[in-house]
């Protein structure tokens, strides 16, 4: 065999195999120019990343925030999501004489042992045109924070989103390094 189809042929297995690996590691852009939806039709909107973003999706597509009954004191609204699109929503008033950590939430909930590892994100308002800040946060089954960096301090107006964190750690460690 001469030595140029040797080569062809190990890059054409090379690709095929890096394929393979980023279409089982959570790779969006791939995956989604592989793998369509089924029921999606060609120009369909996928809104599965902006769900899991923490973005809630009305008919029509456009994200809009939850709406919970106004509070005359400083909150925030604490979203928990099971599966089968479960989710629980309800108003924490939130103290202004001391801060108050996404940590000691889970805790005071006891979200870790209903549910095990999170993965937590918090939906920051920036203001009345721009889009919210999005800070994200994994704790571990004890629920205290993986890193104590995102830790984050709560704000009156903030959305916690809690999800169960089913990532695999190579799918962490590729989220972590493609930032």
């Amino acid at each position: 065999m001469p030595a140029g189809n040797r080569f062809a042929k190990m890059h054409a297995l090379f690709f095929l195999c890096l394929g393979l690996i980023c279409m089982q590691t959570g790779c969006v852009t791939l995956e989604a120019l592989l793998r369509p939806k089924k029921g999606q039709e060609g120009g369909g909107l996928d809104t599965t990343l902006l769900k899991a973003q923490g973005y809630s999706i009305p008919p029509g597509g456009m994200p809009a925030a939850v709406n919970l009954q106004a509070s005359d004191k400083p909150s925030i609204v604490l979203e928990v999501r099971g599966d089968q699109d479960q989710r629980h929503v309800e108003r924490i008033p939130v103290p202004m004489d001391r801060g108050v950590f996404v940590e000691e939430i889970v805790q005071e909930a006891k979200l870790h042992e209903r549910i095990g590892k999170l993965r937590i994100d918090i939906m920051r308002p920036n203001g009345p045109t721009a889009p919210p800040v999005r800070l994200e946060m994994f704790t571990d089954e004890n629920g205290r924070a993986t890193s104590m960096g995102t830790n984050y301090a709560l704000l009156p107006g903030d959305h916690i989103i809690v999800n169960e964190d089913r990532a695999s750690s190579f799918q962490k460690w590729m989220s972590f390094t493609g930032r």
